[in-house]
């Protein structure tokens, strides 16, 4: 199979994966973002990538929007949110932030893979999304055609642009008004 073919297969296979994602966890994972004052996102590697890329997004709807750890982050306060993406729900530094988070006031919305894991059971608000990763033992679930937790990390990202147009709905936010937050210093 060349690059393309197995680019193509992906897509299928990122498609079917997305198809079963409970819509219930996704409306609740929505209200939050809406309900809170600030939202902060964190993760790890390429986890943490596809989480910038949401909260970009987020900035664009006109949400106040951070990423942990970056030098502009204000203080996590009573009413905000957290949202954390692992695979595994077991990635030690988010645990840490999420517990802290917690202590401070917040609600946590995590996407995983494992509903069982640490940080599932620490959320408020989880989207458990049926893909593969290496990271965890997996023997109920086919390997995908990309590795690692590719599947994991790219239903993040197609998520949370699918979130776009339904959360400018919720909040009230006219589709016209989106670009207008868009970098204009490029």
């Amino acid at each position: 199979m060349n690059v393309t073919e197995t680019a193509a297969a992906a897509a299928v296979q990122l498609s079917e994966t997305l198809k079963k994602i409970d819509e219930a966890q996704v409306e609740a994972f929505m209200d939050a973002i809406c309900s809170a004052k600030k939202v902060f996102v964190y993760g790890a590697g390429r986890s943490m990538l596809m989480l910038r890329c949401i909260a970009m997004r987020l900035m664009h709807l006109g949400f106040q929007s951070y990423v942990v750890g970056d030098t502009t982050t204000p203080a996590f306060e009573e009413g905000d949110l957290l949202i954390l993406g692992s695979g595994s729900g077991e990635t030690g530094s988010l645990v840490n932030i999420a517990a802290k988070a917690k202590k401070l006031g917040g609600k946590i919305a995590v996407m995983t893979i494992n509903r069982e894991s640490t940080l599932g059971k620490m959320s408020d608000v989880m989207v458990e999304i049926p893909a593969y990763t290496d990271k965890v033992d997996m023997t109920d679930r086919e390997m995908p055609i990309l590795p690692g937790g590719s599947m994991f990390e790219q239903c993040m990202l197609v998520l949370g642009d699918a979130m776009v147009l339904p959360l400018g709905k919720k909040a009230g936010i006219p589709t016209d008004h989106y670009f207008s937050r868009h970098a204009n210093l490029e």
